[in-house]
């Protein structure tokens, strides 16, 4: 038992607040079930200590004998250790000096009196001691000696813990799944290329990081002058950078065949060369290891450079069972060990050993496992993207979609940074001298941001027009198999040519613009087969955003939205909106998020869809409408010209019902939407209801006068003329073609305006429509 120091005097370290919490910590402990006995406090110079005993819950046979075949007593005493700033840290518990420490789920550490230190929560101590409080302390210590007791700290349905290495400050990065392809059954060892840091210790004990590149390299007397190397970096004469080899190596079979398995879970104990050989014999690569080491030595014979140098050397442990969390079975345990030209270990097994902890290298796997993406970055399982527009927004999309794994195949642009882009663009601009790289192409600069991350994006630094209408370079920015292009650059004359190009896009076009200083956003979607296509859909949410009114007031107001709005629809283009970057991040975001969805459920099958973005009061968050967009109704008109009338879903359900209220009789109305001249396309989305004074007759409508054109214009000026008259429809009785009348009224409607009208006739088979009026590219060629 520990001397009781209740009545010391009080302290500078141990305040009364703070032997008072002690004291409650104590009362909780002892009334704990499984606590058989617990000490008073001692109270050392920084820390307290309490000691208890608990009773392992052993089946009888073995409490007869008074401990488990593991080594694990029936009483077990346990030291816990309050730290000075408890209870905002939780007690360390530590096991008696002789406890095995060849179990897993063991700290890698011991306490400052030996005492090994059990690793009984799966996370940060500190998190789950606020959470359960000491009592769960002592709840996890000993579910942690009950599975001691019953040999069950490793499990398959767990998977096996690998060796603790995780407060190892050595460390080597590299790409687990490219070392873990060289393990076969024949056993043996591979150099490959390494790059190394060593940041030289006071106290003689270097600090060493390394990265090992899958690049085998042939190892000989002659191949050895050209690949070790080490040498100062910067003026500290502290820090080396180095160039060298990594030693892989994995065991081979047994004399029955099977493959060599190590069932034995070993704490971290390597410190030489004679306990590295001997973990060596303990994975099987006792021979792989000495054949590998003999090689490096011979090599390094007559070597003009003293050295020393640092390889790097991976065991591929083979376990019964795949590893935690993983789906291999294959265990990396990584060293690091110095050697000298000439005799390459001079100190022959005395040579220093480093265990090094092992860092999987920047990948898309590792990225998309990060994300919380189930299919961990597997290229083929995620459908390839295209990206039209670096700009602030389309940077920050495309980094997302990158620190998810899935960077874009390509970005078009031809556009250069300037100095006000680092206001808002996803790229860091350099420091010094170095700025003026930072003045280059926007697509190229982001394609080698994205290269940081070991993803390939192709730079296409082409006026975007100009891929999407020659094929040469369309079929290379988005090829073959690409699932969408996504347009960030708000640009109404791309935005046109990507309308024009039909069916020649490969892949549907999805496009994200902000609108209003970044208080309304909206994704765009095309539906299958391009229909609806981004025309239709603009012209949809024109109509949509006139029916709510806070988003109407910012997508037609004429408040000081923009540095200056010209033209409605223009978004953040060459115009730059003044909005600060975390306000376009919260919508490059969401479009990020809305694209990994996507290529995880896939895109609509049958509609195209908007999601409209609306920044709340605090300017803190986004609310997002989804609508969606069902195919446009596509007429072609039947007077030798290429003007087409896509009709949304809505106003064909209004002409119905129109239509439906004069059955013996012929009705119309006016067409509400956009016109194209690029496409040669009326985008409908309303109708006006026909004046009063119109007349209906078996054989005629006549479209009236009384105050339709006060309707029209107030249609117009709500929506800042964004959307307006684009002709008018009537129904025929007969499934019938259109009249003499009909042209003869297409023809009036053209004399009374310069632009193209569509005449739109409903009858019992469909539509039909005529162009009425106007100069179309036909009647110029």
């Amino acid at each position: 038992m520990v001397v009781s120091r209740w009545d010391m005097a009080e302290t500078e370290s141990f305040t009364k607040q703070y032997r008072s919490g002690i004291r409650q910590a104590c009362a909780v402990i002892s009334a704990h079930p499984a606590v058989q006995q617990i000490s008073e406090p001692d109270y050392g110079e920084t820390t307290v200590r309490v000691n208890i005993v608990v009773e392992v819950p052993l089946p009888n046979a073995w409490r007869a004998e008074g401990q488990s075949p593991y080594g694990v007593m029936r009483f077990e005493e346990v030291c816990l250790d309050f730290p000075p700033d408890f209870p905002l840290d939780p007690p360390e518990p530590s096991l008696r000096p002789d406890f095995s420490r060849d179990l897993a789920h063991m700290q890698p550490w011991l306490t400052q009196d030996g005492r090994p230190v059990p690793c009984i929560q799966d996370g940060k101590m500190s998190e789950f001691s606020h959470q359960e409080g000491v009592r769960g302390v002592i709840n996890q210590t000993v579910l942690w000696l009950d599975h001691a007791a019953e040999g069950r700290l490793i499990s398959e349905e767990q998977g096996w813990e690998p060796t603790r290495r995780d407060q190892l400050p050595d460390y080597i990065v590299a790409d687990e799944d490219v070392l873990r392809r060289y393990v076969d059954k024949r056993g043996g060892y591979r150099f490959l290329q390494y790059h190394y840091l060593r940041n030289e210790k006071a106290e003689g004990v270097d600090e060493l990081y390394g990265q090992i590149i899958d690049k085998q390299t042939p190892l000989s007397r002659e191949s050895a002058k050209n690949i070790f190397q080490e040498g100062p970096i910067g003026v500290s004469g502290k820090l080396f950078g180095g160039m060298g080899l990594a030693l892989i190596l994995w065991p081979g079979k047994q004399p029955s065949g099977e493959p060599v398995i190590c069932e034995k879970y070993a704490q971290e104990n390597v410190i030489d060369l004679a306990s590295l050989k001997a973990r060596a014999s303990l994975y099987g690569c006792h021979r792989e290891l000495t054949d590998g080491l003999s090689r490096l030595s011979s090599s390094v014979t007559g070597y003009d450079q003293a050295g020393p140098f640092n390889l790097a050397i991976i065991f591929c442990v083979r376990r019964p069972f795949n590893l935690i969390g993983k789906t291999t079975p294959i265990e990396l345990c990584a060293y690091f060990i110095d050697f000298h030209a000439g005799e390459a270990f001079p100190n022959g097994d005395a040579t220093p050993v480093q265990p090094a902890g092992l860092r999987e290298q920047i990948s898309p796997t590792l990225l998309a496992r990060l994300s919380g993406l189930s299919d961990q970055g597997n290229e083929d399982s995620h459908p390839s993207w295209a990206l039209i527009g670096a700009g602030s927004l389309g940077s920050k999309l495309a980094l997302h979609m990158t620190r998810a794994g899935f960077a874009p195949v390509s970005v078009v642009d031809n556009s250069t940074i300037s100095p006000h882009n680092a206001a808002r663009h996803a790229l860091i601009p350099p420091s010094g001298d170095m700025q003026l790289r930072f003045l280059d192409a926007k697509a190229r600069l982001l394609s080698e941001a994205v290269a940081g991350f070991s993803q390939t994006t192709t730079p296409f630094v082409h006026d975007v027009v100009k891929v999407i209408n020659t094929r040469s370079l369309s079929k290379d920015a988005w090829p073959k198999g690409t699932w969408a292009i996504v347009n960030t650059t708000a640009s109404l004359r791309v935005r046109a040519a990507l309308c024009a190009a039909g069916n020649n896009i490969r892949g549907r076009v999805i496009e994200s613009v902000l609108y209003g200083g970044g208080k309304l956003g909206l994704i765009a979607t095309e539906g299958p087969h391009r229909n609806p296509g981004l025309g239709d859909l603009f012209s949809y949410f024109y109509a949509y955003c006139k029916s709510h009114a806070s988003m109407r007031e910012i997508l037609f107001g004429t408040g000081d939205h923009d540095l200056e709005r010209t033209t409605i629809g223009q978004g953040c283009g060459s115009s730059t909106m003044r909005m600060s970057d975390g306000r376009i991040s919260l919508f490059g975001a969401a479009s990020a998020e809305y694209l990994l969805s996507k290529q995880r459920d896939g895109l609509p099958d049958e509609n195209g869809e908007l999601l409209v973005g609306l920044l709340d009061q605090s300017g803190l968050g986004v609310s997002w409408h989804h609508v969606n967009v069902p195919p446009f109704t596509v007429v072609e008109c039947g007077n030798g010209e290429k003007w087409s009338v896509h009709i949304s879903d809505e106003v064909v359900t209004k002409i119905v019902q129109e239509v439906s209220l004069w059955p013996n009789a012929e009705t119309g109305g006016v067409l509400i939407g956009r016109q194209d001249e690029i496409t040669q396309t009326f985008y409908v989305v309303d109708v006006l209801s026909a004046p009063p004074d119109s007349t209906r007759s078996p054989h005629e409508f006549v479209l009236g006068q009384e105050g339709i054109r006060k309707s029209i214009d107030d249609y117009s000026e709500e929506t800042n003329w964004t959307l307006y008259c684009l002709g008018t429809w009537h129904s025929h009785l007969n499934p019938s073609g259109p009249s003499g009348l009909d042209r003869q009224t297409a023809q009036a409607i053209g004399l009374a305006r310069l632009a193209p009208s569509a005449l739109l006739i409903h009858t019992p088979d469909g539509f039909q429509a005529l162009l009425a009026g106007g100069r179309s590219r036909t009647d110029e060629q």
